[in-house]
């Protein structure tokens, strides 16, 4: 098997190669959210929910390996306790970061977690991650569940000290929005509160505050935080020069709307990934973060792809009622969920999703599926 180039892109001063999207899994159950890891020998690692948008006690994800670049892969594992956050330590082994966290006492909170190893070993951890040193009194998610109200959400960088830093987002006691913050840590496992990277109080537009986040380091050596605030509104953005310690004050971006994701490219160039409505891949190509050229990358995978499996551009659609959706036989949708990762100096993968009916589960009379679908791009 090889990539297959599907179509070529041209911005301002930049030219993007898109390869034909290839299937990564289909299911008639619930299969999307997904994201992506990175081992240092290459090994990819798909990780995708596979339940409901809801919250539960503990969350269940399909993992499945690609050794050929994003080209092919596994048969997906099923593992419990997991979220769509990793790092990378320092023997090569793959931690993969739990979403929820359970209430340990006092100021921690934690839970377990899984481990890949260099030779694709899965182990589970049931000592797990902590987080302690929180700003505030923090609660739980919702009644009748009782996690935390904090969960891991975000990609992890290394500190100029060597430390993992991440996000998590959530809400303390008694507040009506989001807060996002960063943690450090210097082992992957036990983290503290660094900092507020945007608080409930963030004066942006957004029901929801901010949220669902993604970081990358700059090659001016200052951190980047770009930030959901709600469905259907821009994404916050905000800097760090003294790595996550103090932020500058949250702005709006070009790009929306949902979970972005952030990769460097080699030439100090900027990309990111998101969406709602559709799915794009932003490039920032000066490295600073302000301005953004857009990828529709729905329209290349609807190019690229067979009815059954189109992508509706427009994503109001999915929280129509199931019968009206299967009535006005729209073409299927997506979560806009997507993680982009660069392989090499010039070279990306995205993976994304496409959720047949919507939120709802596929009934038996339907031929509906939901999948998740990678796609290269290359700088040219």
């Amino acid at each position: 098997m090889t990539w297959n180039t599907h179509a070529l892109i041209q911005l301002e001063g930049l030219k993007v190669e898109l390869s034909e999207p290839v299937l990564v899994k289909r299911s008639r159950w619930y299969c999307w959210f997904p994201s992506l890891i990175r081992q240092p020998e290459g090994t990819l690692w798909a990780v995708m929910s596979a339940y409901g948008d809801i919250h539960v006690t503990d969350s269940f994800n399909y993992l499945s390996r690609s050794r050929d670049g994003g080209l092919s892969w596994d048969e997906p594992r099923l593992i419990g306790d997991a979220g769509l956050s990793h790092l990378i330590l320092s023997d090569g082994s793959a931690l993969i970061l739990p979403y929820y966290l359970r209430s340990r006492g006092d100021d921690l909170v934690g839970a377990p977690c899984n481990v890949i190893s260099t030779e694709g070993g899965l182990s589970f951890r049931a000592s797990g991650v902590t987080v302690t040193h929180w700003p505030r009194p923090i609660g739980i998610m919702s009644a009748g569940v009782g996690t935390a109200s904090f969960v891991f959400n975000g990609q992890t960088v290394r500190g100029r000290d060597g430390e993992y830093l991440t996000t998590l987002y959530g809400t303390f006691a008694g507040d009506k929005r989001y807060s996002l913050l960063m943690a450090e840590s210097t082992d992957g496992f036990a983290w503290r509160i660094r900092s507020v990277i945007a608080g409930h109080d963030c004066e942006l537009e957004g029901v929801e505050g901010p949220c669902e986040s993604a970081t990358c380091r700059l090659a001016d050596g200052r951190l980047m935080c770009a930030f959901r605030l709600a469905s259907f509104v821009r994404y916050g953005q905000a800097f760090s020069d003294d790595d996550g310690r103090t932020w500058s004050k949250p702005t709006n971006i070009l790009p929306l709307s949902v979970e972005p994701s952030l990769a460097r490219l080699g030439n100090g160039m900027v990309a990111l990934s998101g969406g709602r409505s559709g799915v794009f891949v932003w490039f920032n190509p000066d490295g600073r973060g302000q301005d953004w050229q857009a990828v529709d990358i729905v329209a290349a995978h609807n190019a690229a792809r067979p009815a059954a499996d189109q992508i509706d551009p427009n994503s109001r659609g999915c929280w129509l009622p199931v019968g009206e959706i299967m009535e006005k036989s729209v073409t299927g949708f997506s979560s806009c969920y997507t993680e982009l990762m660069a392989l090499d100096e010039k070279t990306l993968l995205l993976i994304y999703d496409r959720v047949g009916l919507g939120w709802h589960q596929i009934p038996d009379d339907s031929d509906e599926t939901k999948s998740v679908w990678a796609m290269r791009l290359t700088l040219k």
